[in-house]
């Protein structure tokens, strides 16, 4: 089981978070003790190194995060970041340089918990050499089903072609969605506020623009190990978004993939 530590300065408004990862079989421990100890720097034991994520509530504001941001990098584990309603500048800079690994929220479903944290744990595991050996097969039932010529133009071997398999077919509905509404954009910039409209189908929300941020972040996690010379989406801040030209290509030129994303 995967220990997840919660520091917080009030544990009662954690219990739905905690309530959703314990629900993935997550082993949750929620502290503001703790978080009162290190922030003052006591003595106390190295703590840390028990867990494999460490979650930084809403409740600690951004001086604090950056204090904990340059310690907790020492250890062997993923920084995520909880927001209430929408992100901050810091929270932005730090996710873009994976200072911290991704930033979540009560609105959050189960099911998108669940996929970022795979997605983290996955990153994790490609740190491993141990991992290397592994046969990619066995990341996913479905790649062998896909065989695919069109890659031979993006000088992809058999092995990334298999990764990306993976990952189009670890895309939540809502992720999906993202990829499509990007697809169909082709090269153009596309607003954050377009796409929450689009999605959620009424003006967007913080909570809806904190949620497709959120949905951003996974994404990048689950294309991370692609054949992708950079993220999956581009972000442009104040702009929108933008899919990596490279994976529109191998989208649109197969269409097995394209069913994968459209789920026709």
């Amino acid at each position: 089981m995967n220990q997840i530590l919660i520091l917080t300065r009030n544990v009662l408004i954690e219990q739905e978070i905690q309530q959703k990862l314990q629900a993935l079989n997550y082993e949750v421990y929620c502290s503001a003790k703790h978080f009162d100890s290190y922030s003052q720097q006591t003595q106390m034991m190295d703590l840390f190194s028990f867990f494999q994520y460490v979650i930084l509530s809403e409740t600690i504001c951004e001086s604090e995060v950056k204090s904990l941001v340059l310690s907790l990098k020492e250890y062997s584990l993923s920084i995520i970041r909880k927001v209430e309603t929408n992100l901050t500048e810091m929270d932005k800079e730090y996710l873009e340089t994976e200072q911290i690994h991704a930033i979540i929220s009560n609105d959050d479903s189960i099911d998108e918990l669940r996929e970022c944290l795979h997605g983290l744990k996955w990153k994790q595991k490609q740190n491993d050499r141990s991992y290397q050996n592994e046969k990619v097969g066995q990341l996913s039932r479905n790649v062998s089903l896909i065989r695919s010529n069109q890659f031979n133009d993006f000088e992809m071997s058999s092995k990334e072609v298999q990764l990306l398999t993976d990952a189009l077919h670890r895309l939540s509905p809502i992720e999906s969605k993202v990829i499509s509404i990007l697809m169909q954009a082709g090269n153009q910039i596309v607003t954050r506020e377009e796409i929450c409209h689009i999605i959620w189908n009424e003006n967007p929300t913080k909570s809806h623009l904190a949620s497709l941020s959120s949905t951003i972040t996974r994404i990048k996690n689950k294309f991370m190990y692609t054949n992708l010379e950079s993220a999956a989406i581009q972000t442009l801040w104040g702009k929108g978004y933008k899919m990596n030209q490279k994976l529109l290509e191998c989208i649109q030129n197969d269409q097995v993939f394209s069913r994968i994303v459209t789920n026709d």
